[in-house]
């Protein structure tokens, strides 16, 4: 691959995976993983941080011998052919983008429910997390333009946020570092199941891969791009905690689970830190869900160019995915309206697990034609498997989380009966499941 001509240098690839994974997922289970790892919390995302590094790598040799917009989709077809298998990962990867779009828009809704009226907040939630799904919906509808120029506003507003909250923070007294300590921690299995919860956060790293066949000197830019991403969310994510938790004691923290960060930020910026937090998550979540739209949208052509999903999930109008986009938003919808935040967030940890255990397992297999080594994808695809067994265990064991084990298994087999019902289109109605176009 040459990408001497490319367009996009090493800073505009590292903005790519850091804009992608500095999100809405951190915002959304900032106070869900406190719950669950207390003082332990940085170390929860250091865990999966450290998946996410491996899997990073993983992603480097695969994108620099398989370039282009596939992105995922290449490298688990190139690993494992077209085959059953292949094919129910690639529909657990779009199904993994609707329920996260649907965790970011629930921690949109509950960073703004504090400013709503008594009278508005018990359907607040649902009604503000539906509408922005639609109207961001809509932002992506209208064209790839509006959808860069909307994510170079969000991505500098969330930045600039998380930069505000961990300076001040850092600088301001009050610190109480007993609380983070490992006296003060769970666990073990609980913390890994917490940083599991809270792997979701660092989704978007793959977007990198999309972006591939733009981007220039890819044997320099690319690990730059995968690495430094993750290394700089994991710094981010790992002072945000600390300052979070030795800012504010745990029993406030998990009480205002669903605006956490801004409840940490008020105890030492006051009421302007609330709302400062307010508007990153905000931002934060619309920058995710905006990004996810474009990138799950694209995924069904992508399927249906190697027989995966019948035409008539994407066929467009003015040459866009226009009904893949409409199949998703849809789903996302009642994802948001249906599921709580805990089983969704269960939900899409567990799917990207899956798709990141098979994707390293990729690496692993095509090792002789990347020219990388398989010691780092092959412990990578080891600990993918391992932390979601440990995490569903953790789930199993304490029954008031059994739901979020069970989140887990319905959206592996919602994966499986997608591409079951795909096959059936296909033997019946022809090659590539074009199916009647009824709209």
């Amino acid at each position: 691959m040459d990408g001497r001509q490319g367009s996009i240098g090493t800073f505009g690839a590292l903005s790519i995976g850091v804009g992608g994974i500095v999100g809405g997922g951190f915002f959304a289970t900032f106070g869900i993983t406190a719950a669950g790892a207390a003082g332990g919390t940085p170390i929860a995302f250091l865990l999966g941080g450290f998946i996410a590094l491996l899997t990073a790598w993983s992603y480097v040799g695969l994108t620099l011998r398989y370039p282009g917009p596939g992105g995922t989709v290449s490298f688990i077809t190139a690993a494992f052919g077209r085959g059953y298998f292949a094919a129910s990962v690639n529909v657990l990867l779009i199904l993994s983008y609707v329920a996260i779009m649907a965790v970011y828009a629930t921690a949109l809704a509950g960073y703004t429910l504090p400013y709503l009226p008594d009278a508005l907040k018990p359907s607040g939630g649902h009604l503000i997390s539906s509408a922005a799904l639609i109207v961001l919906g809509m932002v992506n509808f209208v064209g790839p333009g509006l959808v860069q120029a909307s994510e170079s506003a969000f991505n500098a507003g969330k930045l600039l946020v998380l930069a505000v909250f961990i300076v001040a923070g850092l600088l301001a007294p009050g610190i109480d570092w007993s609380r983070l300590a490992p006296e003060a921690w769970a666990t073990p299995m609980a913390i890994v199941a917490s940083g599991m919860i809270g792997f979701l956060a660092y989704e978007g790293f793959e977007l990198i891969a999309n972006a591939s066949g733009n981007i220039a000197n890819p044997r320099r830019t690319l690990p730059i791009a995968f690495l430094g991403s993750v290394a700089i969310a994991v710094i981010i994510y790992v002072l945000a905690f600390v300052v979070g938790l030795g800012h504010l004691p745990l029993a406030d923290l998990i009480a205002a689970k669903n605006f956490g960060i801004s409840a940490a930020a008020q105890s030492f910026l006051g009421p302007f830190g609330f709302g400062l937090m307010a508007v990153g998550a905000v931002l934060a979540s619309a920058s995710a869900i905006t990004a996810d739209y474009f990138g799950a949208t694209r995924l069904p052509p992508q399927l249906q160019k190697i027989d995966e999903l019948p035409s008539a999930l994407h066929r467009g109008l003015k040459r866009r995915a226009s009904r893949s986009l409409a199949i998703i938003a849809v789903l996302a919808l009642l994802a948001v309206n249906l599921a709580p935040i805990e089983a969704m967030s269960s939900a899409t940890s567990g799917g990207f697990l899956l798709v990141f255990a098979a994707v390293n397992a990729a690496a692993f297999r095509l090792a002789p034609e990347t020219g990388a080594g398989r010691a780092v994808p092959g412990a990578a695809t080891l600990l993918c498997v391992a932390a979601l067994a440990v995490t569903v265990w953790q789930f199993l064991s304490v029954p008031a989380t059994a739901s979020q084990a069970g989140a887990i298994a319905i959206i592996l087999a919602a994966a499986i009966a997608v591409e079951a019902i795909s096959r059936w289109l296909e033997r019946r109605y022809g090659t590539g499941g074009d199916a009647p176009d009824v709209r």
